[in-house]
């Protein structure tokens, strides 16, 4: 399963990992689909973080996707990040929240 929300009513969704109930329980809820191919998913090419406004931050290596979802209307921002792709992470993977002591 890789679906990724990307704004209110789209995702970005590999079609070949995700079930067709959930693909129906999505398009039930008018959610729009920006198919992204396994080979591209493999390559965390669906490993997005969405910053609202239409605005998303990808990597320079989804090149396939970054141009769907600028055809789309969306904003990318698409930094190199191919040593962090490289050891299996991607920029969603990165940006994850870190719990801080108080100051």
């Amino acid at each position: 399963l890789m679906v990724c929300m990307i704004a209110d009513k789209c995702a970005v969704i590999c079609e070949d990992t995700t079930s067709d109930d959930v693909r129906k329980w999505l398009k039930g809820k008018g959610i729009k689909f920006i198919p992204v191919s396994f080979r591209d998913t493999m390559h965390l090419s669906c490993n997005v973080i969405a910053l609202g406004n239409d605005r998303v931050i990808s990597n320079a290596d989804a090149k396939g996707v970054n141009d769907r979802l600028r055809a789309e209307g969306f904003e990318i921002y698409d930094p190199e990040f191919s040593m962090f792709l490289q050891a299996g992470g991607g920029v969603h993977c990165a940006a994850q929240p870190l719990k801080r002591d108080p100051v």
